[in-house]
């Protein structure tokens, strides 16, 4: 069976409610951020130097449909993607696309598989997809992001069940495909559990979004046990995603402990973690640094057994280069010394001495956000003061010439986006800040995308903004860290 680490999964979420300055727009053909071919063959050698072999990409409900299929847009997504393909396999890196069994539309709407209307477009729409994507090796069933079915007797053993009939359809379509079911959430992610108002027909609805993680151990042990059971009825080569805790963090605790279904089902086909929030969550666009916690989370992947490999989740890979570099290391190196492997990446871009800044990279996440479990406690002063010796340092590296670690776009591009972070964060917490004026820096620096488009179902640039600045706004205590700041 497959070795812990064998599988290293560069997981690159371009969704249109995930746009920013460092993620590819791949939605919107003519707005700012749209990667050239070159940014394309860039990161995939960027990657695969960091140790990844795999680049998955989520194929988003606004894609996944017959619009999707005939438009300007889906045509120049799929072009993408193919050179985005071509520059990953001359990397040995393969291609896996994610997608909802059921979720479709710029709605987000979720089919309903006991609907034979329904579910005849869902298979329409899977069949068209796996043709289109021709250039794709590996195809992930996912529950869906954020859309499932309670409709009509839906529950997960129906997502299990369904996900089978679209497993041998893919299979008809390219018989060299790999298969991968993932489970994701309390598991299978809203199947069965998920609620909307009087009158709902599977449509977004983001006040019920909260009940898609219920957690129920009985439904947990009758839809894991029913998996098992239709493990050999998968086409082969075939994978199973499974965290370790099922929960948004993958915390195994209580009866929320995935590790004894992960070391079942490894007895029969690989099993991948898909621990979404290690290194960046979907708010908080700054650079990162979660590393203690990465790093402990593949050493108990580990210890468990039955794992294989894992995701690395990023919706900023052009500014949060060194959680990419740390993210593969941790699969082949879990017991390293990550501030040690952080000293040597930045070392290995601007030479001897450039490793000092390691030491304040870690206030970047005095902003709680999903996945960030970085405990500080540090008054604003000392906030203030050290981010001004990050950014001193930084800016006194412009010019400096790379040494031989690439990352892509350039380390001089690299360097100038760590000085305005760190500038930005040094005048927030300033003794005066013009909270109006730098919320403004932030959001055209960041989201400016979004002035050119319709709000979308799912806010979150916004909110993510605002909960930034909102931070800095009420941390007025120059002695200690903010009251009630971990709410």
């Amino acid at each position: 069976m497959n070795r812990f680490g064998d599988r290293r999964v560069y997981y690159n979420n371009f969704a249109e409610h995930l746009l920013n300055r460092y993620n590819p727009n791949m939605t919107y053909p003519g707005l700012p951020n749209t990667w050239s071919d070159a940014d394309w063959e860039g990161v995939m050698r960027m990657i695969a130097g960091f140790g990844f072999n795999v680049f998955e990409f989520w194929l988003v409900p606004r894609r996944f449909c017959r619009e999707g299929l005939s438009n300007a847009y889906g045509d120049e997504f799929v072009r993408q993607i193919r050179v985005a393909a071509r520059a990953a396999r001359a990397c040995g890196v393969k291609i896996r696309a994610g997608v909802g069994l059921v979720t479709t539309g710029s709605d987000w709407m979720s089919l309903c598989p006991n609907d034979p209307v329904d579910w005849a477009e869902a298979r329409y729409l899977w069949d068209a997809w796996s043709r289109r994507l021709d250039c794709v090796d590996i195809w992930a069933i996912a529950p869906g992001d954020p859309g499932a079915c309670s409709r009509n007797g839906c529950t997960a053993v129906t997502f299990i069940d369904k996900s089978l009939e679209i497993a041998r359809l893919i299979k008809g379509n390219h018989p060299g495909a790999e298969i991968m079911l993932g489970t994701w959430g309390p598991p299978f992610f809203g199947w069965g559990i998920i609620e909307g108002p009087e009158g709902w027909r599977g449509e977004f609805v983001q006040k019920y979004q909260h009940t898609a993680w219920t957690f129920d151990a009985e439904r947990t042990r009758e839809c894991m046990e029913h998996l098992i059971a239709r493990l050999d009825d998968f086409p082969k080569p075939f994978r199973v995603m499974v965290n370790m805790g099922f929960n948004p963090d993958g915390i195994p605790e209580g009866e929320m402990d995935g590790r004894p279904w992960v070391r079942r089902i490894a007895a029969k086909v690989p099993v991948e973690s898909w621990d979404f929030s290690l290194t960046e969550g979907e708010n908080a666009i700054l650079p990162h640094y979660r590393f203690q916690r990465l790093y402990e989370q593949r050493r108990r992947e580990r210890e468990a057994g039955g794992y294989s490999g894992g995701i690395c989740f990023t919706m900023s890979p052009l500014l949060n280069q060194l959680s990419l570099y740390q993210a593969a290391r941790s699969f082949v190196e879990p017991d390293a010394d990550y501030d040690r492997g952080a000293r040597e990446f930045y070392e290995r871009i601007w030479g001897e001495g450039a490793g000092e800044i390691v030491e304040d990279l870690v206030l970047f996440e005095i902003i709680k956000e999903w996945g960030n479990h970085v405990e500080l406690d540090i008054g604003k002063e000392e906030f203030h003061r050290r981010m001004g010796r990050l950014h001193d340092r930084v800016a006194a590296w412009e010019g400096r010439a790379a040494g031989d670690l690439a990352i892509w776009p350039s380390a001089e591009y690299h360097r100038g986006e760590l000085e305005f972070f760190s500038r930005w964060m040094r005048d927030l917490s300033g003794p005066a800040p013009d909270f109006a004026s730098l919320r403004q820096e932030y959001w055209n620096r960041v989201y400016a995308i979004y002035d050119e488009l319709p709000r979308h179902v799912d806010p979150r640039p916004e909110n993510a903004t605002d909960r930034i600045v909102g931070f800095f706004r009420q941390w007025r205590n120059a002695d200690g860290p903010v009251s009630g700041k971990w709410a």
